[in-house]
């Protein structure tokens, strides 16, 4: 419980999401499940904070925030896999999928991530979205990293697979390259171009597991 109430505190923009309306926190089916855990993450829905472990649920609306040097890694019912790293908070803002049908919006408020997309992403081009403060990534039969790297507010490397949008109301620009990278700082995404291997490694090990 102590780290638990140390990992709220050290987090003071879950105080926000807390306050967020009714409608935002309400109980939603399961869309996905914890797959491993390396230290302390929690999860937030209607004013209450749960510590997270290996095979709980994770529900449309659930806040979720990791502490230091912490990995947290969930499977959604569609095989999407996420790996949120340390000092992470990330919301399923809104997920659906069956019957040959789904759509999935999630949002990450800080903190970087690592996305394998799953059959949610073959339905259609904008079918799985992750949103961020400064732009919005569309995942299609994808593995991408996204975070702050390097000073920089927000870059997107597309690690393997067919294609990455990453736009916001200056640009858009389309990762199509295994390798290929962009950031942006709040203004127009810049150009898609090959990232060096010591800075892929470095993103990398902000979701690599001990």
């Amino acid at each position: 419980m102590r780290r638990l109430l140390a990992l709220l505190l050290a987090a003071p923009f879950l105080l926000a999401l807390l306050a967020a309306p009714a409608s935002a926190q309400t109980l939603a089916p399961p869309a996905g499940t914890v797959a491993r855990i390396q230290g302390a993450a929690v999860a937030v829905r209607s004013a209450l904070p749960r510590a997270l472990a290996v095979g709980d649920a994770i529900q449309v609306g659930d806040v979720l925030s990791t502490g230091a040097d912490a990995r947290l890694e969930i499977t959604m019912q569609d095989d999407s896999v996420f790996v949120l790293g340390a000092e992470t908070a990330f919301v399923v803002t809104d997920y659906t999928f069956g019957q040959g049908k789904g759509g999935a919006t999630f949002r990450v408020i800080k903190g970087v991530f690592l996305a394998t997309s799953g059959k949610i992403a073959q339905l259609a081009d904008n079918a799985m979205t992750v949103q961020t403060e400064i732009a919005t990534i569309g995942i299609r039969g994808t593995t991408v990293w996204g975070g702050p790297l390097d000073g920089v507010p927000m870059q997107v490397i597309m690690l393997e697979g067919r294609a990455v949008t990453v736009e916001n109301r200056q640009g858009r620009v389309e990762l199509t390259t295994a390798g290929a990278g962009t950031w942006t700082d709040g203004g127009a995404p810049a150009p898609a171009a090959p990232w060096e291997a010591d800075k892929t490694a470095r993103a990398r090990a902000t979701v690599t597991f001990r």
